[in-house]
């Protein structure tokens, strides 16, 4: 729930959610998120994560609000 209302997630977005509020003062690579989220044996390209991660924010951020996941170039 964001602000009282339920926020529907894919299961890839739920996982990445998950991972990233376990640990959150970590900085995540791309790489890792995979081996977290799609498992070691995933191929492909790692910028799915980007995707993923621009979905994530459009359904938990709130306008005029900082977001909650940062990114760390």
């Amino acid at each position: 729930r964001v602000d009282g209302d339920e926020v529907a997630l894919t299961r890839i977005e739920f996982d990445l959610l998950d991972t990233l509020a376990g640990r959150p003062a970590m900085v995540f690579t791309r790489a890792q998120l995979i081996e977290q989220v799609w498992g070691p044996n995933w191929f492909g390209d790692e910028h799915v994560v980007d995707v993923h991660i621009k979905n994530l924010r459009r359904k938990i951020d709130r306008e005029g609000v900082r977001s909650f996941v940062k990114t760390v170039r």
